[in-house]
């Protein structure tokens, strides 16, 4: 397959899930409860509130500087043929029509004014019966006189279509058309998405929003291919939006016991003392571990008192400590198969220290909030309790008598 070939697919591609973007951006944006959204139906994408349709074509690029829509563009002639094409399916009277292109317009040409609702369109429709009428007559001269090929290819049926219209048709058409210029394009259309979650806290909206684009994606895609109904709703967004916002507080974990004072009756546990003299380690080591392994050991017990799904999670994350821990033993352990009982003990040492010092950082946190350093380095110490870690080589057959 060609380059070219390669780009228009990526461009097909990448034009769809814009319009897929963009639809969840306009019904978050829309006022009314009511709203219910289709892609691909009628338009690009069709909202229909308050007993109104609005009806949305959309031209996507990812160039850099697109080219500015004017009264010759292609864009805009291909935009008012899908509009006339759909005029015997719908009721121009309840019914808005949208351009949304990331294209520029300027200040002084003659489309700026569909830029504005509301805004006086005389003097462009006169311009466009113009400009399609100029299109009309040089392509077909052009067919008359035998020469192909003919100008205006890609505007030519638009145009006549345009100049078909009925005169009172023509001027109502336009007068419900607004031009929506400089839109963000697909790399940027996820800040706009954003902007949208006002009700949630600054910090959280790029989170949510990921989330809700997750869901999004899945809705559409199920629509498109008959697995769900084919409109999608606002209450349908709104209801997944709470969604998200439960499951985002209930990973909002507190640390609480970050700053805890070990009770001055609470005693090292033997097996962590055993663990540590193993590898000639200092008071201050025990002294250190067991106080993590006590706030380790109060954070787990009080999630699990007042959390239901809090044991699974905190079993998965040990499974993701101890796979950590294992890579890391399993390759010092071999290095010192042949080695003295010093240098068993040096190396060992150094993995006491990487569980208290480095750990937390290399290891993903237990919550997306979760930030507390005490977590990691207890659990280590309430795993060397039960012998599923260890810091000297040798460990297990030293210990195994005393466990």
């Amino acid at each position: 397959m060609s380059r070219a070939v390669n780009h228009t697919a990526e461009g097909a591609a990448l034009g769809f899930y814009y319009q897929s973007l963009y639809a969840l951006k306009a019904i978050l944006e829309n006022e009314h409860d009511d709203a219910a959204l289709c892609l691909e139906r009628l338009d690009d994408v069709e909202i229909v509130a308050n007993g109104e349709s609005l009806l949305s074509q959309l031209k996507h690029s990812i160039k850099p500087n697109p080219a500015s829509v004017t009264i010759t563009s292609t864009l805009l002639w291909k935009t008012f043929k899908v509009w006339i094409d759909l005029l015997p399916k719908i009721n121009l009277d309840e019914t808005r029509l949208q351009l949304i292109t990331v294209a520029p317009v300027g200040n002084k040409d003659e489309l700026f004014v569909l830029t504005q609702e509301n805004s006086d369109r005389e003097l462009l429709l006169l311009k466009l019966i113009d400009e399609a009428t100029r299109v009309v007559e040089e392509h077909e001269h052009s067919l008359a006189q035998k020469k192909v090929p003919a100008p205006h290819v890609q505007r030519y049926n638009a145009c006549k279509s345009f100049l078909e219209l009925q005169k009172d048709t023509r001027k109502e058409l336009l007068g419900k058309v607004v031009l929506f210029a400089n839109e963000k394009n697909i790399s940027n259309i996820n800040k706009d998405i954003e902007s949208k979650l006002t009700n949630f806290p600054p910090s959280k909206r790029e989170l949510i929003c990921q989330r809700l684009l997750e869901w999004w994606d899945l809705q559409v895609i199920f629509s498109l291919c008959g697995k769900r109904e084919r409109v999608i709703y606002k209450l349908e967004v709104q209801q997944r939006l709470s969604e998200i916002s439960g499951e985002l507080e209930r990973d909002e974990l507190n640390a609480d016991f970050e700053n805890a004072i070990l009770p001055s009756n609470y005693n090292p546990h033997s097996m962590i003392v055993n663990q540590i003299e193993l590898i000639k380690g200092r008071r201050v080591d025990i002294s250190q571990a067991t106080r993590e392994e006590w706030r380790a050991r109060s954070q787990r017990h009080k999630w699990c008192n007042e959390r239901f799904d809090m044991a699974s999670r905190i079993d998965q994350y040990d499974k993701l400590l101890l796979e950590t821990w294992s890579d890391k033993y399993e390759r010092m352990a071999e290095e010192c198969e042949d080695c003295e009982g010093h240098h068993k003990e040096e190396q060992g040492y150094q993995l006491f220290r990487w569980s208290f010092d480095l750990a937390h950082t290399q290891i993903r946190s237990f919550a997306p909030n979760w930030n507390a350093s005490y977590y990691v380095r207890g659990t280590y110490q309430l795993l060397s309790i039960e012998l599923k870690v260890g810091w000297h080589p040798d460990y297990k057959g030293l210990l195994r008598d005393k466990k």
